[in-house]
């Protein structure tokens, strides 16, 4: 697997970046994608939500699949199990979500590097397939920042996965680029960056003041799929209703392609994410949101 070839990605989001989601991006042109973040042990116990997460598809690759726990041993046990579909194993040390991190997982174990240099360790030397990493720069502060990028490479990771933000700080507040190239300059492998890229101006930014290897774009995907698509055409344009609303029933066909169990929660999430942004997008949400079927929704926005 040769990460340096690979330029955009979508970054993992839970509740979003489902096998459907990350098909129709690769359509668009992202290079790649990664899983929502999978708890370790819900795969060892073989819950069903823990493999339909899991779950990936043909369109999509290359794809990652991301774990998190704070048992090493767990975690290469998971990883065995799943590299099978994994193009890769990704391990999460940057989820700042409190149901995560309250049992040190995420960006928790950012406050004990020993431990994720021993579960890099483990899972590397388990699997077959390359293990990688995705981080946030620290709990507080990103002090130990490039201290830690290094300990994950002297683990074992092939590539590095950085969001430029702590985990105190959230999804608010500025990234901190300069951080993601101190970690570049101190690294070999190659470093993705993450945090606040909503354009291809922003990509291109990123790439020139970091000198990452590649790019991970997230919240400005959801809904907008053609960000990577004007990524790769290197210009920036406006994105119409109908282009969105075509996206959003390809995300259905896929979804039906992969025969995804419909949950109307999900689609009404993904759905609401598709109108932001557009003219009375507070109208379209809340018809969206009384939604009470698949079809309902799909009607509606098909009729829009």
């Amino acid at each position: 697997m040769d990460f340096s070839k690979l330029k955009f990605g979508l970054a993992p989001m839970a509740g979003y970046t489902d096998a459907a989601f990350r098909s129709l991006c690769k359509e668009y042109g992202s290079d790649f994608g990664i899983t929502e973040l999978i708890s370790a042990e819900s795969i060892i116990r073989g819950n069903e939500q823990g493999f339909r997460i899991a779950q990936v598809s043909d369109y999509e690759r290359p794809v990652g699949i991301q774990l998190f726990g704070s048992n090493s041993v767990s975690i290469a046990k998971a990883a065995q199990i799943l590299e099978k579909n994994a193009d890769w194993v990704d391990l999460n040390f940057g989820c700042p979500a409190p149901k995560v991190t309250k049992n040190m997982g995420g960006a928790a174990l950012l406050s004990k590097p020993e431990l994720i240099a021993e579960i890099v360790e483990e899972v590397s030397s388990t699997i077959k397939k390359p293990t990688t990493a995705k981080m946030r720069l620290g709990i507080s502060n990103s002090i130990h920042a490039v201290e830690i990028a290094k300990i994950i490479e002297r683990a074992g990771a092939s590539a590095l996965f950085v969001h430029a933000r702590t985990l105190k700080q959230g999804y608010s507040g500025e990234p901190d680029w300069i951080k993601i190239a101190e970690i570049k300059k101190a690294l070999s492998i190659p470093v993705f960056g993450n945090g606040n890229v909503c354009s291809y101006g922003d990509a291109k930014r990123m790439f020139e003041e970091t000198k990452c290897d590649g790019v991970l774009i997230g919240r400005a995907a959801l809904g907008n799929p053609s960000i990577f698509e004007a990524c790769k055409k290197k210009k920036d344009f406006d994105v119409e209703w109908n282009m969105r609303k075509k996206a959003f029933l390809r995300y259905i066909e896929l979804r039906e392609k992969l025969k995804m169990r419909d949950s109307v929660g999900d689609l009404k999430a993904q759905a609401i994410s598709f109108v932001q942004g557009v003219q009375y997008a507070s109208e379209l949400r809340l018809k969206i949101s009384k939604s009470k079927t698949k079809q309902e929704i799909m009607e509606f926005l098909s009729n829009c």
